[in-house]
């Protein structure tokens, strides 16, 4: 895993986020790059395809009614250093912004349909993920996930400006 390079890119004081890292696998399979600020959870479910379960169980673990938002970084995604400092003050309940590839190529952005949207390019609001869950045997589960939570947003923004590098880390 890329934990310590993903810890490095997330330029959020410590006190405003809660980092679950959730294993796709069973215990003693302890990732060694475990920042000190990572709740590290393991859970397994044959049926799913590309963590898309393992997503489901982080949502579990945070309370619906939770006024904060939600940003699925994957292994492979860095946090652009001015992510923070672009959306801290924002009261959206669901905000998006561009993707690019380590390039610097803008990849994604500013289009809500599946295959045109990543969960590193949106950062959704707890209380409007509500019972949503991801589909947990689709590729692309992603986009409907993210077009479900955009669909039924009351307050959306799209910022045009670069605020995650995909595949950064492959």
């Amino acid at each position: 895993m890329n934990l310590g390079v993903m810890y490095e890119s997330i330029n959020i004081p410590e006190s405003n986020y809660r980092w679950l890292v959730v294993v796709d696998g069973v215990k003693p399979h302890m990732p060694h790059d475990v920042p000190p600020t990572a709740e590290v959870h393991y859970f397994k479910d044959k049926r799913s395809k590309w963590g898309n379960a393992q997503r489901n169980f982080a949502l579990d673990l945070i309370k619906k009614e939770h006024p904060g938002y939600v940003y699925f970084l994957d292994d492979d995604t860095t946090l652009h250093p001015e992510l923070y400092g672009a959306i801290c003050d924002l009261k959206n309940d669901f905000i998006q912004f561009d993707q690019a590839w380590i390039s610097g190529k803008k990849r994604l952005g500013g289009r809500i349909s599946v295959g045109h949207v990543d969960s590193g390019n949106v950062v959704i609001s707890r209380q409007l993920i509500s019972c949503k869950r991801w589909v947990q045997d689709k590729r692309y589960a992603d986009g409907l996930f993210i077009m479900e939570c955009s669909a039924e947003a009351k307050n959306k923004i799209y910022i045009p400006k670069v605020l995650s590098i995909y595949n950064t880390l492959r």
